[in-house]
């Protein structure tokens, strides 16, 4: 076959054709749903089950999902810093595309709403978040379909098209469970997104892919992400398999630890007996010096300081290194340890010890898990992963691993002492910074470790 012929394929006219079907589907849906003046049997079976399944963790990441799909975020921020990544790349007629999709969908969504006029369910103790009128079809769901189509056709890959899928299946969950959407209009939006999408990409297929191909052979991107972004390192067979090992050690021991302490926090048992023998054990060991060194600890792992030693560390190590991989890694580690903190603070929301016993100021905040530990520990172990995976040895790794321990055993006897958190609260925040630092050495095992076999590194 000729070089060209598999791009001229893409072209023919059954893309083109599912597209517009789909698009068809999309409005039939909608004007049936007009006709019938009343929601479906599936609508109302559907919203009474989600409604009737409620808890805060999933109230919470609704109205994530909620917050990400609408307004200026979904709309504006997101399609601009996309269409701008594209032009960066050097892919005009990506961007091209792209925009045109986003239009599109955008323009159709809103001349639905308008021609269909379909309510919204009425029941207000469903309705979770403020909307406007017109349900049909879904306006968030709409914008989740848009960007995971636009990226998973500008770039295909497996995981692409896995990660919108899941972006696309949760937001018309969410929709619905928040009460905001009927099944029927998350369904119309998606299926009127992927046709417009679908639509489109079949007279540019041939150009874009052609166009990814010369991008990614040419563009300087590719140059500086080779030569400074990622850092190469080279592992026996062995040795790949030893931190694939400890990766999963470390996330499943994270996982139960967390599950534990989650469990046993929601029902006021189990470990949580010994948070007050621990508690008062500290507060009977109060003394000016030590209170003096526990609020200089708590300073130094709190949410202003410990993020300027992490970016100076993170920008330092980047020039002394010449590359920017690890300090990458460090920087996502700590801001997936910020999400996942407020994230779980809000949903599990436990109240933090008495304000009379806070001695440095008083914090309303959620208990559960710490914050301050949480950022120690991702600090210290990401840290001490990144510096020790390069210089393997017993002596090393004893030495580096035993500073990372007392770092976070005096982070979290700092938290307690000062009257802020339970046991608990920092036995959660550590089980997560292990879950966290095994996410770490899976992905730089996968992504920057080359095996060489060993006769390969011995010299003629």
């Amino acid at each position: 076959m000729k070089p060209g012929a598999a791009l001229r394929r893409v072209t023919r006219w059954w893309p083109l054709l599912s597209g517009l079907v789909a698009v068809v589907l999309a409005v039939g849906l909608g004007a049936i749903i007009a006709r019938n003046g009343q929601p479906f049997a599936l609508d109302t079976r559907w919203l009474t089950l989600v409604s009737g399944n409620r808890a805060p963790v999933w109230d919470s990441l609704a109205l994530v999902m909620n917050s990400l799909g609408g307004g200026l975020v979904a709309s504006v921020v997101v399609p601009g810093l996309l269409i701008g990544l594209l032009l960066f790349l050097k892919r005009p007629w990506a961007a091209g595309y792209a925009l045109l999709v986003i239009v599109l969908s955008g323009a159709a969504v809103r001349l639905l709403k308008w021609l269909f006029g379909r309510a919204r369910p009425q029941d207000l103790e469903d309705l979770l978040v403020s909307v406007d009128f017109g349900s049909f079809p879904s306006g968030h769901v709409a914008n989740a379909a848009v960007l995971a189509m636009v990226l998973a056709v500008l770039f295909p890959f497996w995981w692409v098209w896995l990660a919108g899928a899941l972006y696309t299946v949760t937001m018309m969950l969410s929709r619905t469970y928040l009460g905001a959407h009927w099944l029927t209009d998350t369904i119309g939006a998606a299926l009127l997104v992927i046709g417009i999408a679908v639509a489109v990409w079949a007279p540019l297929a041939a150009r874009l892919a052609a166009e990814r191909r010369r991008s990614r052979a040419a563009h300087p991107w590719r140059t500086f992400h080779d030569r400074y972004v990622v850092e190469t390192r080279e592992l026996d067979a062995g040795s790949r398999r030893r931190f694939r090992v400890i990766a999963i050690a470390c996330v499943g021991s994270g996982a139960v630890v967390f599950t534990l302490m989650l469990v046993s926090v929601l029902s006021d048992s189990g470990v949580t007996a010994i948070d007050l023998p621990v508690l008062e054990w500290l507060l009977e060991s109060r003394s000016p010096v030590l209170t003096t060194v526990m609020i200089v600890l708590a300073v130094v792992f709190g949410p202003i300081a410990l993020p300027v030693i992490v970016l100076a560390v993170c920008v330092g190590w980047g020039f002394g290194a010449r590359h920017a991989w690890r300090p990458l890694l460090l920087a996502g580690a700590m801001a997936t340890g910020v999400v996942l903190a407020q994230l779980i603070g809000r949903t599990v929301g436990r109240e933090r010890p008495p304000i009379d016993l806070m001695l440095h100021g008083t914090d309303l905040t959620f208990s559960f898990p710490s914050g301050h530990v949480l950022g120690a520990s991702d600090f210290l172990l990401v840290t001490a992963y990144l510096v020790l995976s390069r210089r393997l040895s017993a002596r090393n790794t004893a030495v580096g691993l035993t500073l990372a321990v007392v770092g976070i055993v005096l982070a979290a006897i700092s938290r307690l002492y000062l009257g802020y958190h339970f046991a608990t609260d920092a036995l959660a925040s550590v089980s997560i910074s292990l879950v966290v630092v095994g996410s770490v050495i899976a992905v730089d095992t996968w992504h920057a470790g080359r095996v060489v076999e060993p006769q390969a590194r011995v010299s003629p």
